[in-house]
């Protein structure tokens, strides 16, 4: 991995939330580890620091795209260099029984996850969004030491375990397979070098007008090559009303630069966001 010479790391705190997780699978010797706020405020940090990297989400298998992050993609100019694939579980903590619950502390991200247990269980419940699901638990322990109502919290399970003197509800994620994708990103070098020989490559696509026919031939081109793409997702354009951009992801062949070099003479503005494996 090209995170050797990396000094400090950017991702979302406290300790102890799935992106830190996340950023403890990385094992970079001598970094530090600095906790933001917020996933686009660690981008921008890496933008002002090229000693740097972030590590954010960038989908869920469940709730989809993190829409923040991968529009900071587009208007920063960052580089991939790695995937982390992290398993996601959700306990719930509470003051009282979850059909008298009034409030729910949740990050957006874990209400999205778990919203058919939550609908189901606390039909009471008005959520309180969060900056992170450690802030969540925080939350929850100084609601229920200022006031005298029924509360509850959905936290990572670490945190549901050093707090056990509450009432607690294990893996209420919706689905249990509930998997995050984490990008760790850099500012991009100039003369940027990349290698596809990694596992994927990620590209923004844009088009250069409206007419039919142009996403079969973005598409034409992947299969002339016999690419495997994983992902394919449009955002919109920002600058215009109503167009798109457009998000490809594909695992790398021999054909890969052949590919785009075939696509650098297409009617296509493109951008590859990174050439990266998986982390484990």
């Amino acid at each position: 991995m090209l995170l050797k010479d990396c000094s400090q790391i950017y991702t979302l705190g406290p300790q102890g939330t799935f992106s830190d997780e996340a950023t403890q699978k990385l094992r970079i010797i001598g970094a530090n580890v600095n906790y933001t706020s917020t996933f686009v405020e660690a981008l921008f940090k890496v933008t002002e620091d090229s000693d740097s990297v972030a590590v954010v989400p960038v989908e869920n298998s469940v709730a989809g795209t993190v829409s923040q992050v991968q529009d900071s993609l587009v208007r920063s100019d960052l580089v991939i260099l790695a995937e982390i694939n992290l398993l996601i579980e959700y306990d719930l903590l509470a003051n009282s029984e979850l059909d008298q619950i009034e409030s729910c502390f949740a990050h957006p991200q874990a209400l999205e996850q778990s919203i058919g247990f939550i609908s189901k269980n606390m039909p009471r419940a008005q959520s309180k969004l969060t900056r992170s699901n450690v802030d969540s638990g925080i939350q929850f322990l100084e609601s229920v030491e200022s006031e005298n109502f029924p509360v509850a919290a959905i936290v990572p399970v670490s945190f549901a375990k050093k707090n056990s003197q509450w009432k607690k509800v294990s893996g209420i994620q919706d689905y249990p397979n509930n998997t995050t994708r984490f990008l760790v990103v850099r500012s991009r070098q100039e003369n940027e070098q990349l290698d596809y020989s990694r596992k994927k490559t990620s590209l923004l696509v844009e088009f250069q007008n409206d007419r039919s026919g142009m996403l079969y031939q973005l598409l034409s081109v992947f299969n002339l090559f016999q690419i495997n793409l994983c992902r394919l997702e449009s955002r919109p354009a920002k600058d215009t009303p109503w167009a798109y951009v457009f998000f490809v992801d594909f695992y790398n062949s021999d054909e890969t630069e052949a590919c785009i070099d075939v696509l650098r003479v297409s009617n296509f503005r493109y951008k590859v966001l990174g050439s990266y494996d998986i982390v484990s």
